[in-house]
């Protein structure tokens, strides 16, 4: 008797939680929004490794230049080859120029 008593109370949680939750998903309130990304969570848990893809093809979307990549003429420093004797010029900077 006792476990049939056990199995409803289960039974009516389980439908209450179920309608709430449905009516929290489907209203225009901010606690739809937090109810859908809890669910949505669910696939960094289940799926860790997808997770970490998509986080990263995400990254991309964000990535841009470091530095801006230098033309000819701002090496510092260039090697001049000699045969015998290779010496390495260093460019100064026009006094016009930082640095």
């Amino acid at each position: 008797m006792g476990w049939v008593v056990t199995a409803v109370a289960v039974l009516v949680v389980t439908v209450l939680v179920f309608v709430v939750s449905h009516h929290t998903l489907r209203s225009a309130g901010s606690q739809g929004a937090g109810m859908a990304d809890a669910f949505g969570n669910f696939v960094d848990v289940f799926d860790p490794a997808r997770s970490r893809a998509d986080q990263d093809l995400k990254s991309f979307e964000n990535q841009g230049e470091v530095l801006p990549s230098p033309d000819d003429d701002d090496r510092a420093m260039r090697i001049v080859d000699r045969p015998g004797r290779p010496q390495v010029v260093i460019r100064r900077p026009a006094p016009d120029e930082p640095g």
